[in-house]
């Protein structure tokens, strides 16, 4: 046989064991294991508020996709078996370990026989297992080290079906806000949230302008996602806090703005009291008779 024929035969005989080959059966399982399948059944945008409803003149809001999914639970009941994989290429030093465990096992089964049992039975059955197994083609010698599971049958049972939203913050997308004649738009951080000010020192900043509803738009959907309605009580609070600080604005001193800071915190807006506190602080620090003024008001 030429050397070209010779590596043609080789190939094709490996090629054959590879294909041919049997996974070796080790032993038989059964378990059972949790199996949850999850369906989408519709999509919508949300905005949350922290927190829901909004009590401080301003506050984060987080705009949102919903995904109300069916979520079925299983509990399966799989009945199987644990084998040895078939590797064809194995075979390469199994056949000749197998030749060589041949006459190994013969010696030993007739020690075992001469030693009256004192030399194990079993023993010899080994090896004579590893020697005929390592010269079947068809099977490799098992392993536990490269076991794998093959599901036979499985029965499933349902034991929950209920519905779930899933949520994701949409990080990067605008956000209309509208009240009344302001319209706002906004833009989410990384995280989806975004910061909304109802009143603030800055009266352009500011969103409410006694209107009551407040209407949200994710993303460019043409419906509002969100409504917000707000209490009467909390609009009172929110148009007498910009009554004060306008009030303020139109003629500042240091004792009005002790008096603004404290009203403002007894309608419960310290955010928005710190917040007017640090910057006319910061904006009249070189003004000597301001800082006194508002020191002796502190004081009182």
């Amino acid at each position: 046989m030429t050397p070209k024929r010779l590596v043609a035969t080789a190939l094709i005989v490996g090629i054959a064991f590879a294909l041919t080959g049997c996974a070796n059966f080790i032993r038989n399982y059964e378990e059972n294991e949790d199996r949850i399948e999850r369906n989408t059944i519709g999509t919508k945008y949300d905005v949350r508020f922290s927190p829901d409803p909004p009590v401080n003149a301003a506050f984060s809001a987080t705009a949102m996709r919903v995904e109300k999914q069916q979520v079925k639970k299983y509990q399966v009941f799989v009945r199987g078996e644990v084998v040895t994989p078939y590797k064809g290429w194995r075979k390469s030093y199994e056949m000749p370990c197998g030749l060589l465990l041949v006459p190994a096992s013969l010696c030993s089964h007739v020690l075992s026989i001469f030693t009256f049992g004192v030399y194990p039975f079993s023993f010899s059955g080994a090896i004579n297992d590893l020697a005929f197994t390592g010269l079947n083609p068809f099977l490799n010698w098992e392993s536990e080290t490269r076991t794998e599971k093959r599901a036979l049958s499985s029965t499933p049972k349902l034991i929950d079906d209920v519905q779930e939203d899933k949520i994701t913050p949409l990080p990067n997308v605008q956000v209309v806000a509208v009240s009344g004649d302001v319209r706002k738009t906004y833009t989410t951080d990384k995280f989806g949230v975004f910061q909304l000010t109802l009143v603030g020192l800055d009266p352009s900043q500011s969103l409410f302008n006694t209107a009551r509803e407040f209407d949200f738009t994710v993303s460019g959907d043409r419906q509002p996602t969100r409504r917000l309605l707000i209490t009467r009580d909390f609009a009172g609070k929110l148009l007498r806090s910009r009554a004060l600080i306008v009030a303020y604005g139109m003629a500042p001193s240091g004792k009005k703005l002790v008096e603004t800071v404290k009203k403002l915190e007894e309608l419960k807006f310290n955010d928005l009291a710190y917040a007017l506190e640090k910057s006319e602080l910061a904006k009249h620090k070189n003004d000597a008779a301001f800082m006194q003024d508002f020191n002796n008001a502190s004081l009182e």
